[in-house]
């Protein structure tokens, strides 16, 4: 028997070349049928008005429903990250601008003097548990 030679044709290897993209018939038919859809590297940051924070705010105090408060984040496009900054905002008055600067002032240092406050207060509770402690091991070993 003898063997005969065929010559292979350039478009019967399309479809072992087909899925790198290397093919000048398919690049050529890539770009005539797909739109350009490049996309902007950067997206561009949103702001959001107080307006609009104390109205977000508003809402989620008022909500009584579990999941309420995940609930409109999801159709706000929100994430709790904003919604803790819009809140220390709040307290410090950045999100009233209607408030006078003598009383923004004041409610700043306040709420200023209540953290340190707190810190010193939990501060206070560690020590003394810790002396708790102490005095119960104390006793232990008095007992032995």
């Amino acid at each position: 028997m003898r063997e005969e030679k065929r010559i292979i044709n350039f478009d019967e290897l399309e479809g072992d070349r087909r899925s790198t993209g290397d093919s000048p018939k398919l690049s050529r038919q890539i770009q005539e049928d797909i739109p350009d859809t490049e996309v902007s590297m950067k997206k561009k940051r949103r702001r959001f008005s107080n307006d609009f924070k104390l109205k977000i705010l508003k809402e989620i105090d008022e909500g009584t429903q579990p999941g309420q408060t995940g609930a409109i984040l999801r159709i706000e496009g929100l994430y709790s990250s904003n919604i803790t900054k819009w809140r220390e905002q709040l307290e410090l008055g950045k999100l009233n601008k209607k408030l006078k600067d003598k009383h923004q002032k004041k409610i700043t240092e306040l709420s200023k003097q209540n953290r340190k406050l707190q810190r010193e207060l939990n501060q206070t509770k560690l020590i003394i548990e810790a002396q708790k402690k102490n005095l119960q091991i104390l006793e232990l070993k008095e007992l032995s």
